[in-house]
């Protein structure tokens, strides 16, 4: 029982600190990357974060896990429409002040932007293409949250997107290369680089049963 309650309280910890950090730094940003968690310009955004339309292959819903002011489903509407693909956008965060941001930001879809925890979070819906990092949840959760994700989130026959992200002065935290050992099978990878050739993100991409 006590290392039960300390396994919660840790778990309780990760998250009041992440919102706390995450708060801090996106609230204070004054452009919509910043916003986002990103430092650059429009240009070397579209360079990291296009990428994750690669693995979207058809028109679809398409939930940002982790979708702070929303700026990201916003590109991917406009992204997936380069590719001849109608995405309708969705959008959950642990955070209740960036989801207020988000909806703010798109007004249209403010009931498309949700608060929750995507580990344990109740959807409204399952989604075509749902995307997220594994950094939302701690290690040990890791393994159960791709699982649920696939299991309560992503519609039968969809696909979960995991990102992996560099920063400029951080190295990438790749933590895809578990997925295989946890038993998932990937159907799909890309990267995307800058443009002196430095990786900025790798993708992998998991298809759900029918």
């Amino acid at each position: 029982m006590n290392g039960s309650n300390e396994t919660r309280r840790n778990r309780e910890q990760f998250y009041k600190e992440m919102r706390r950090v995450l708060e801090r730094a996106y609230l204070a940003g004054e452009d919509p990357r910043a916003q986002s968690g990103f430092r650059g310009d429009a240009a070397r955004w579209e360079r990291a974060r296009r990428v994750i339309v690669e693995a979207v292959d058809r028109d679809g819903t398409f939930l940002d896990v982790g979708c702070a002011n929303g700026h990201l489903m916003e590109c991917v509407v406009e992204w997936g429409r380069a590719k001849g693909l109608r995405i309708e956008p969705y959008g959950v965060d642990l955070s209740p002040k960036l989801v207020a941001l988000a909806q703010r930001r798109l007004p249209q879809r403010a009931d498309h932007i949700f608060i929750g925890n995507a580990l344990d979070w109740t959807p409204p819906m399952r989604f075509d293409f749902v995307r997220t990092e594994l950094v939302y949840v701690p290690e040990v959760d890791r393994r159960e949250f791709v699982g649920r994700l696939l299991t309560n989130v992503v519609a039968p026959s969809g696909r979960l997107i995991i990102a992996a992200y560099r920063g400029r002065h951080d190295p990438l935290d790749d933590t895809l290369a578990d997925l295989s050992t946890w038993g998932f099978t990937v159907r799909g990878n890309a990267e995307s680089h800058d443009l002196d050739g430095m990786l900025l993100t790798r993708v992998a991409w998991i298809d759900a049963p029918n």
